[in-house]
């Protein structure tokens, strides 16, 4: 998981260097629009795992999961996320876009 982190801090710092700051949209036919967009420190994630990995048969492994926690709760850039977590948040921007 450490070498994923490095590698999406490094993704973001060479695009951040590649892009200019400050990114004037345009049309489809290459006008301005107007519009701008700022990338200062853009979000970043990185997806890993399954909550599922830390269940063993006796129940749950404590210390691996307490270990994931507070790795991932230090870490600021990227946002670690697990498959399962991932999933469970669109399920529920979708059920709540519905109503």
């Amino acid at each position: 998981m450490a070498g994923g982190v490095a590698q999406v801090q490094g993704t973001v710092e060479l695009a951040l260097r590649r892009l200019a700051q400050k990114l004037e949209l345009t049309s489809r036919f290459g006008d301005l629009t107007g519009e701008a967009v700022f990338s200062f420190q853009p979000r970043s994630f990185l997806v890993v795992g399954s909550l599922e990995e830390f269940r063993s048969e006796a129940g749950p492994n404590t210390e691996k999961f307490r270990s994931f926690e507070l790795y991932r709760r230090s870490t600021v850039r990227p946002e670690i996320i697990t498959f399962d977590e991932l999933l469970h948040r669109a399920k529920f921007i979708l059920e709540h876009a519905e109503a």
